[in-house]
């Protein structure tokens, strides 16, 4: 029997009909992909994270950086990270700062850094102490000492406990930093850098660079015009180490510079092909009194200093005319602790990973965190730990732990540079694809 006609003349749908791949193929092709990818990126992560397996394509969308970054500007708290002290002889690895975002994927019940340490690779065998090397892209670097001359190099993800064992280089040398690649959200590789011992040729930095793509370490020598002796942590952004450096020569490297109140920050692309470093001097502080800290955000490189309660805050950027050449810009204007307020004695610990609207201070006479917004100019201090809700996620501020470190910063005219190490989960990474497989290596 024929079903009843509409007034054009037209069969009515029938709701009883299932329709056919080929028109629900017809009827999907109608929504826009890049309406499809703006939906997703509303969507939590665990949500997103199902998606993927619906298609190649939904697949191979969700892992492209523009996705990333519309996902992040979505959701800007959406990120778990950690600013933590490095391991000292007479300190463990301390958290100062933890964020945990909100509808997290990782969904972790303790702070960041609880995760890291302890670490016992080796059930049956005692350790006698773990040390915290470095951190990129969710993979951190850990040297676990069997005995006081038996070390060994772990790289992995302390969340996920996916660990990878570094065979130990052809010569002794100092443990510097840890570098990774990135595609389409994933860490695809990434590699472990040692420093050997300075001599008398000190335009020369001699490391060795062991690669998770070949599972060797090769020796390299990188031409630089201040002598790196890489005893500071430094910082890492796309495969770059930056580290900071005083300037040792007994010649000054240029004329007028006085080394004793200010040094440079030497910048190195381990994944480029070239062997010369990038120098550039830190911006040039009014005295020595200065304190200041190396940190990262937003990708970027970043130097705060604090003279007399004068907060500055300088973004390192590539010249213009000359992409080999880097500059320091400075990011806002001089702000002016007492003029908002805040008249006390800090030092600056570090900057937000995510929003460089934020800084964090150490006050010597509070003897806590203090939180700063930049553009509001309103401090917020952190008398004791605490947790502190925030718009979609929760701080974590560290201060008994954070002070017995900041205590070795008592003497006013250290020229020190403060560096926390970021530990940052990837906001959108897939927990199956943390480590690179080493050739030959099973984790």
């Amino acid at each position: 029997m024929k079903s009843p006609l509409t007034d054009s003349g037209e069969d009515k749908p029938n709701p009883s009909t299932k329709p056919t791949k080929i028109s629900m193929e017809k009827r999907r092709k109608t929504i826009p992909e890049d309406t499809i990818m703006e939906i997703l990126a509303r969507l939590p992560k665990k949500s997103i994270a199902r998606f993927k397996s619906v298609s190649k394509t939904w697949n191979s969308e969700t892992e492209s950086p523009y996705f990333l970054r519309r996902y992040l500007s979505l959701h800007p708290n959406s990120s778990t990270w950690s600013l933590m002290f490095i391991t000292m002889p007479d300190h463990p690895i301390t958290e100062a700062i933890g964020f945990h975002g909100g509808g997290d994927t990782w969904d972790l019940p303790n702070s960041l850094a609880s995760y890291v340490l302890p670490f016992q690779p080796y059930p049956n065998v005692p350790t006698v102490s773990n040390y915290y090397v470095a951190s990129s892209n969710g993979l951190i670097w850990i040297e676990v000492f069997l005995t006081f001359h038996n070390r060994r190099s772990f790289v992995g993800n302390p969340v996920s406990k996916q660990w990878v064992e570094i065979p130990p280089p052809p010569n002794p040398c100092t443990p510097t930093g840890l570098v990774t690649r990135v595609e389409n959200g994933v860490v695809t590789s990434f590699k472990v850098v040692r420093t050997c011992s300075s001599d008398l040729d000190e335009s020369v930095w001699k490391v060795y660079v062991y690669s998770s793509e070949t599972g060797l370490w090769t020796f390299k020598q990188l031409s630089s015009l201040c002598p790196v002796e890489g005893s500071d942590p430094p910082v890492n952004v796309d495969g770059k180490l930056y580290l900071w450096e005083e300037d040792t020569r007994v010649e000054p490297l240029w004329e007028n510079f006085d080394r004793k109140e200010f040094g440079f920050l030497v910048a190195y692309d381990f994944y480029g092909d070239d062997d010369h470093c990038q120098v550039v001097p830190l911006p040039i502080p009014d005295n020595k009194y200065v304190r200041r800290c190396l940190t990262t955000s937003r990708g970027d490189v970043m130097y705060v200093e604090i003279l007399y309660r004068r907060l500055k805050v300088w973004r390192l950027i590539n010249n213009a005319d000359d992409e080999s050449e880097l500059l320091w810009e400075l990011s806002l204007g001089e702000i002016n602790l007492a003029s908002v307020g805040f008249d006390v004695f800090c030092f600056p610990l570090a900057m937000n990973p995510f929003n460089d609207d934020i800084v964090y201070l150490w006050s010597r006479e509070h003897g806590c965190v203090v939180t700063g917004n930049l553009q509001t100019l309103e401090f917020v201090v952190h008398q004791e730990s605490e947790n502190r809700s925030t718009n979609g996620g929760c701080c974590r501020f560290n201060k008994f732990d954070s002070k017995r470190y900041m205590d070795g910063f008592r003497d006013e005219t250290s020229t020190s540079v403060v560096i926390l190490s970021q530990f940052v989960l990837p906001p959108l990474m897939d927990l199956d694809h943390l480590v690179p497989r080493l050739p030959h290596t099973r984790y």
